[in-house]
C-alpha cells in the first residue's frame, strides 16, 4: 500500500511539474510575442509617420557626405569629398528624403566627378560612429531617408533580439515591451509634431542615436546584477549575447557621445559588486568572467574601427564626438554670459568683430578658436580645417578652466543652478501631445504647418500602451525583478544627467533623458497593476471555500 502510495504521489508532482513547465513555457511564448508586437507598432509608425518621412537633418550632412563619397566615388570609409559635404549642408533646410533622391539625378545632382578637396575625416565633430551607420544603410538598401531609419530599427531589434534569448519571461522581458512602448509615445511628442524642436532630432540620426543604447545598457546592467548562477549549458550562449549587447553600446557612444557617461555606471556597479562578493570565490568569478566579456568585446570592436577608417581619424583627435567644445558653449546657458571682462580675455576682433556673444552660439567657440591660433602662431589658412578636432578642444579646454579660474562664482552657478533649470524646462516642453496639429499655429504663425497625425497612428499608440499594460497585467511578475529593473533605472537617470550639467539641455538633445521619464512612468504604471493583481488573487484565493468543506 506504501508503496501504491508512494508512486502515486511521485507521479502527482511530476504531473503538477509539467503543467508547470508548460504554463512557464506558455508565458514566455507571450511575453516575446506581446515584446514583438510592440516593436511592430513602433516601426509601422517610423515608416508611416508624416512628421518623421518628411524631417530634415540638421547634424548629419557630414556623416551622410561621408557614406556617399564611399559608395558614389570610391573614398576610404569614413572619409568625403568637400562638394559633396556642401552639397548636403546647403540644403539643411530641405527634407532629407528629398534632397537624397535629388543628389542621384543625373545632371542636376550630384556630379558623377567628385568635386573639392578630400577630407579623410568628418568635420562636424561627431566623431567616426554616424559615417559608418551612413555607409551601412546605403550599401544595404540604397541611397535613401529611410534606409538610415531601417538600419537604426535593425540595430534596435537585433538588441532586442538578444535581450530576450537572455531574458525570455516576467518583469525582465517586459523592459523590451515597455521600451518600444516608450519610443512609440515619444513619436507623439513634440520633438516629433512641432517644427521648433522636429528639425533638430531626426529619427534615426545623430541625436536619436542615444535611445539606441537603451537596451544594451539594460542587458549589460542586468546580466551584472543577475543573482542566478550561470547555467553551464548557457554560459557561452549568455556570453555572446553579452558581447553583441556590449558591441552595439560601443557603436552608439560613438555616434551619440551623450552616452558615454552610462559607461562609467557599469564601471560602477562592476566595482560594487566585486567589493560586495570579494569573500564569494563561486560568485566572484562568475562576475569578473562578465566584465572580461565587455572589456574584451570593446577593446575588439574599438580595434576592428579603429582598423577601417583612416588613421586621422586617431591622430587629429576625431573618432569619437567633441566634449570641451560643448562644456565650454555651455556657459552660455548663463543669463550673465559673457561675464564682465571675458571679451578682454578671448581677442577674436579681427576675424569676429562681435566678439563673445549671449547664448550658446557656435561662434563662441569659434571666437576662443580664432584667439587661440593667433596666440600660437598656427598658419590661418589651416586654422579652418581644425575646427572640431583634437587641437581645437584643447583649445577649449583651456579656455573653460581659464575662465573658471578667474569667474569661479559664475561658472558654479551655470552649473547647479540655471543647466538643472534647463533640464526641467526641456521637459516639460518635449512632454507635450498634439493629435490634432491645427492650435498649436497660434505659437508659431511664421513657421510651417504643424502636422495631424493619421488616425491609424493613434490608434497604433493606444495599442501599444493595451500591449503595455498586458505585459503587466497577466505575466508572471516578481517583486524581486521588478525592483532589480528599477533599479537599473535610477542608475541609468542618475548617469545621464552628468551630459546635462556638462553641456545642456534642449528638447532635441535631451531625448535620452524623456525616454527614461516615459519609461520610468511606464514601469511605475506596471508595478501598481502587478500590485493590484497579487492583491486581488490573493483576496479570491482566501475567502475561496473549499469544495470538499464546502459539500459538507
Amino acid at each position: 500500500m506504501n508503496g501504491v502510495a508512494l508512486r502515486s504521489d511521485v507521479s502527482a508532482m511530476s504531473t503538477t511539474d509539467g503543467a508547470a513547465g508548460n504554463q512557464a513555457r506558455r508565458n514566455s511564448i507571450l511575453v516575446v510575442a506581446l515584446a514583438v508586437l510592440a516593436f511592430v507598432i513602433y516601426a509601422c509608425n517610423v515608416f508611416t509617420l508624416p512628421q518623421v518621412r518628411n524631417t530634415l537633418a540638421c547634424c548629419e550632412s557630414s556623416g551622410i557626405a561621408a557614406g556617399i563619397s564611399n559608395i558614389m566615388y570610391g573614398t576610404p570609409l569614413g572619409s568625403l569629398y568637400s562638394g559633396t559635404f556642401s552639397y548636403f549642408n546647403d540644403r539643411i533646410d530641405e527634407p532629407l528624403s528629398q534632397t537624397l533622391e535629388q543628389a542621384q539625378i543625373p545632371g542636376a545632382g550630384l556630379p558623377a566627378i567628385p568635386s573639392g578637396t578630400l577630407y579623410t575625416t568628418t568635420r562636424d565633430g561627431n566623431g567616426v560612429g554616424y559615417p559608418l551607420v551612413a555607409t551601412a544603410a546605403f550599401r544595404l538598401f540604397g541611397i535613401h531617408a529611410w534606409a538610415l531609419r531601417l538600419t537604426m530599427l535593425l540595430l534596435m531589434a537585433l538588441s532586442a533580439a538578444a535581450f530576450l534569448w537572455r531574458f525570455h519571461s516576467g518583469a525582465s522581458a517586459g523592459v523590451v515591451t515597455l521600451y518600444f512602448t516608450a519610443l512609440t509615445v515619444m513619436l507623439f511628442t513634440s520633438l516629433v509634431w512641432d517644427p521648433q524642436w522636429q528639425s533638430g532630432i531626426a529619427v534615426g540620426g545623430v541625436r536619436y542615436f542615444s535611445l539606441v543604447g537603451v537596451l544594451p545598457l539594460f542587458h549589460i546592467l542586468l546580466t551584472l546584477v543577475d543573482p542566478r548562477p550561470s547555467q553551464r549549458d548557457t554560459a557561452t550562449r549568455d556570453a555572446a549575447l553579452l558581447a553583441l549587447q556590449t558591441a552595439i553600446l560601443l557603436l552608439t557612444v560613438l555616434v551619440r557621445g551623450s552616452t558615454l557617461p552610462a559607461v562609467a555606471g557599469i564601471a560602477l556597479v562592476g566595482m560594487v559588486l566585486a567589493w560586495k562578493h570579494r569573500r564569494k570565490t563561486q560568485r566572484l568569478r562568475a562576475l569578473l568572467g562578465k566584465l572580461a566579456v565587455i572589456g574584451l568585446a570593446s577593446v575588439a570592436s574599438l580595434s576592428v574601427i579603429a582598423a577601417a577608417v583612416p588613421r586621422d581619424y586617431l591622430t587629429e583627435g576625431r573618432f569619437g564626438p567633441t566634449i570641451w567644445e560643448r562644456v565650454t558653449q555651455g556657459l552660455g546657458t548663463n543669463p550673465a554670459w559673457p561675464f564682465a571682462g571675458v571679451n578682454d580675455m578671448f581677442d577674436c576682433k579681427a576675424f569676429m568683430p562681435q566678439g563673445l556673444q549671449p547664448g550658446t552660439l557656435d561662434d563662441n567657440g569659434h571666437c576662443i578658436w580664432f584667439d587661440y591660433v593667433l596666440k600660437h602662431h598656427i598658419p590661418i589658412e589651416t586654422a579652418g580645417d581644425m575646427v572640431l578636432g583634437g587641437t581645437y578642444e584643447t583649445a577649449m579646454r583651456e579656455a573653460f578652466f581659464k575662465i573658471a579660474t578667474r569667474y569661479p562664482a559664475e561658472v558654479l552657478k551655470t552649473f547647479i543652478y540655471y543647466k538643472p533649470q534647463r533640464m526641467v524646462t526641456s521637459i516639460s516642453r518635449s512632454m507635450r501631445f498634439n493629435f490634432g496639429g491645427d492650435q498649436s499655429r497660434a505659437r508659431h504663425p511664421a513657421g510651417p504647418p504643424v502636422v495631424p497625425y493619421p488616425p491609424l497612428a493613434i490608434g497604433l499608440l493606444f495599442v501599444s500602451l493595451a500591449v503595455a499594460l498586458v505585459h503587466f497585467g497577466i505575466g508572471a511578475v516578481s517583486t524581486a525583478e521588478l525592483s532589480r529593473i528599477a533599479g537599473v533605472t535610477f542608475l541609468l537617470v542618475a548617469f545621464t544627467l552628468p551630459t546635462y550639467f556638462a553641456v545642456w539641455a534642449l528638447p532635441p538633445v535631451s531625448a535620452d533623458l524623456l525616454f527614461y521619464c516615459l519609461f520610468g512612468l511606464g514601469l511605475a504604471a506596471g508595478a501598481m497593476l502587478v500590485a493590484a493583481r497579487s492583491a486581488l488573487l490573493s483576496h479570491i484565493h482566501g475567502t475561496r471555500v473549499p469544495l470538499a468543506e464546502a459539500k459538507r
